[in-house]
């Protein structure tokens, strides 16, 4: 049975955890832009952060999608830690999104 070695997954753990971080990052920069009225700014900040997520989100998919396919797929925390990374920042954006809003009605 084909395999994804260890490296491969530590490779796509990695860059899993650095767009997503970078993706958070670009958010709180938005509400942080949102807070001082400028929405402008704030809104391209959320655009470079759903770049950001759907970079990291692919690789997630992509890795998935191999053991679906039937290529083994090793244990490894660092991909289970880049997953939970990948959720809490998408959770992360819905929320800002929304206090981005509420920034624009007050």
């Amino acid at each position: 049975m084909e395999q994804v070695n260890k490296e491969e997954l530590a490779l796509i753990s990695m860059n899993v955890i650095l767009h997503a971080g970078n993706a958070r990052d670009y958010v709180f920069q938005a509400v942080d832009k949102a807070s001082n009225g400028e929405f402008n700014q704030a809104d391209e900040l959320m655009k470079k952060a759903d770049e950001e997520i759907v970079i990291a989100h692919k690789a997630q998919t992509n890795t998935l999608q191999k053991e679906a396919e039937g290529i083994e797929i090793p244990f490894s925390p660092l991909f289970g830690h880049a997953q939970d990374t990948l959720m809490t920042v998408k959770s992360e954006m819905n929320i800002m999104r929304e206090i981005i809003k509420l920034y624009k009605k007050i």
